[in-house]
């Protein structure tokens, strides 16, 4: 006989703990076990259950302490020969090497540790301090690199330990003082560190046993942070200076911003894995303080999945996992080279364009024809447009290799000029039928409705554009310019905003045939930013605007019947460029008020687990 659930139900999987986008993102930092002796400036090796802190300060004097760890409690074992502080340690529990550090002078003094005692080396090449962390699996195989010499000259130089004798090889590309260097004496990370002058820096770079590559920066630039890893292809930092909570992780491509330190610090010691770490002792002052760094075990590890459905037996809960736009946050993107507002633009957050514009915010007379394309991670000019203009209409086409520039004012009146981007250059095309600027569009390069706008007076036309000419449609309801709009299609569109006898929160909905008032936005504004092409009506993003001054750094969502308040902009500004696809992932670049910016904000939101609760 068949099984009830295998006719009517499903099988619901059962997990501990929730579902997460990489193993590292389930970390979380808690208290430990106090160090006997508070310090700071110490080196570390070992893992978080059975490791060693060494060296340090208490200011004053410098340390020669050594405490090891049990995963539970410290005991304090046998002192370094040479009591130091800024060294750097690697190695294990058992099999230790310290490098270098302040006595307070710089010195060359090298150890390695036996698990017992500590035996002097050879020494380093050249003396050095102002060092974080070392690579090295054990006292025979160890790598230092960067810092600062007597002289007090920062330093690029990387030098090798090969368990009789030091060799200097290849050197950063960067010298700095602090770098958090981790790994193995063959494939090392060094992240961070402070340039000459003490200005934090974000440099990373990798180490491939006989020279260092850049590879994309940390996202918070600081010195004197911490940091655990294998080898070169992650790494686990924390705390530092100026940014002194934040912990960050590297998966070997990219940078992602993890919980953090429940105490901000600077200059700890560490060991440990970027599964399981340790974070001792630090500064400012003398900390005596420790915490410690878990994950969800691998076992145990599920990857986030849009429509997950689970039960998480330790919340005792059932659960799905949507993307949570309510959760949505916007960050810094790529500086666009020609900083400008009431600028066009088209396309969507990794493929955009940006044309024409006023690059002196409030000159009557100031246009340009400069044109940009967005790669996702980088801006680039490329041709310009054949007229140069301001308060062309906002936003049409999906990507930045097809677009309409449309209207506008180009220096001494307004103008019905329209030309088509075919990726590489600009085409003059056939006119609007009604001269005017600061409207908005609708649709791709070949389809497409532009609406709204200023000749004078205020208008309200609608016209459609089929790829060679313009034919008139319904007039909006209400007569506007600086407009915004967005939607799927020149059939499905939203209007809103703008300015007809005042700031204007009117919201209308266009079915292809006819405009149809519907719910107001929140706060009444024009030169609003959007998403401009959505696959429907019911996700669309309206940010920024100018709401009778001063500029607004609302975000408002319209879900097919309202609207309803988001996560603010960093930076309050009206009539950048905008694009977008759909409420999950929009881009906001340039604007005014003076000065023109030149920045750009991105908008992302994350998928997240949400608790099911029966009604």
């Amino acid at each position: 006989m068949a099984n009830y659930s295998d006719i009517k139900g499903f099988t619901v999987q059962t997990l501990s703990s929730d579902t997460a986008t990489s193993q590292a993102s389930t970390g979380s930092w808690a208290s430990g076990t106090s160090l006997n002796t508070a310090r700071h400036s110490m080196g570390g090796a070992g893992t978080q259950t059975n490791g060693i802190v060494f060296g340090g300060q208490s200011p004053p004097p410098v340390l020669a302490n050594t405490e090891s760890y049990n995963g539970s409690s410290w005991t304090e074992v046998a002192d370094l020969n040479t009591a130091r502080s800024t060294l750097a340690g690697a190695g294990a529990y058992n099999s230790a090497v310290a490098m270098g550090g302040a006595t307070p002078s710089y010195v060359a003094n090298a150890e390695t540790w036996n698990g017992s005692s500590w035996t002097a080396i050879s020494n380093i090449n050249t003396a050095r301090g102002d060092l974080q962390g070392g690579a090295g699996a054990s006292s025979t195989s160890s790598l230092l690199a960067g810092g600062a010499n007597p002289g007090g000259s920062t330093v690029a130089l990387t030098e090798i330990w090969d368990g009789s004798s030091w060799t200097e090889v290849g050197d950063l590309n960067t010298g700095r003082r602090d770098p958090v260097v981790t790994g193995i004496a063959t494939s090392a990370i060094a992240s961070g560190g402070l340039a000459p002058g003490g200005t934090a820096n974000n440099s990373v770079e990798q180490w491939n046993g006989s020279s260092w590559t850049e590879i994309v920066n940390i996202n918070t630039a600081r010195g004197l942070m911490s940091g655990v890893s294998a080898d070169s292809t992650s790494q686990l930092v924390f705390g530092g200076y100026p940014e002194v909570a934040k912990t960050e992780f590297f998966d070997g491509s990219s940078w992602t911003e993890l919980a953090d330190l429940g105490t901000a610090r600077q200059s700890m010691g560490e060991l440990g894995s970027t599964t399981l770490a340790l974070a001792a002792g630090g500064s400012p002052g003398a900390k005596s303080n420790v915490e410690e760094w878990s994950t969800t075990p691998a076992s145990e590890f599920s990857k986030i999945t849009e429509g997950q459905l689970y039960f998480n037996s330790t919340a005792n809960a059932f659960k799905e996992t949507v993307t949570d736009l309510p959760g949505g946050s916007w960050a810094s993107g790529a500086s666009i080279n020609d900083g400008r507002n009431a600028s066009g633009s088209a396309g969507t957050t990794t493929a955009a364009l940006l044309f024409t514009g006023d690059p002196v915010s409030g000159s009557p007379t100031g246009i340009s024809a400069n044109t940009e394309k967005y790669d996702g991670s980088s801006w680039t000019e490329v041709n310009n447009t054949n007229t140069a203009r301001r308060e062309c209409f906002y936003g049409c086409g999906l990507t930045n290799t097809a677009a309409l520039c449309v209207g506008g004012y180009d220096g001494s009146a307004k103008t019905s000029n329209v030309e088509t981007w075919d990726g590489t250059n600009w085409t003059e095309t056939t006119n609007l039928n009604q001269t005017r600027n600061s409207g908005a569009l609708v649709g791709s390069s070949t389809a497409a409705i532009g609406f709204g706008g200023i000749e004078p007076p205020f208008t309200g036309k609608t016209e459609f554009w089929n790829g060679s000419t313009w034919t008139e449609l319904a007039d909006l309801n209400t007569s506007r310019y600086v407009i915004s709009g967005a939607g799927p299609s020149y059939t499905a569109a939203l209007a809103f905003g703008g300015y007809s006898t005042s700031y204007d929160a009117e919201t209308e909905e266009w079915n292809g045939t006819s405009w149809t008032e519907v719910s107001d936005l929140n706060t009444a504004r024009y030169g609003i930013g959007a998403t401009v092409s959505s696959s429907s009506l019911n996700s669309i993003l309206a940010f920024g605007g100018d709401e009778a001054p001063p500029a607004n750094n609302k975000t408002e969502f319209w879900n097919g019947s309202s609207w309803s308040e988001l996560a603010e902009i960093s930076t309050a500004r009206f009539q950048g460029g905008s694009t977008g696809t759909s409420g999950t992932g929009a881009l906001f670049f340039g604007g005014a008020p003076n000065p023109v910016a030149t920045s750009t904000e991105e908008w992302t939101v994350n998928l997240a687990n949400k608790t099911i609760t029966a009604s």
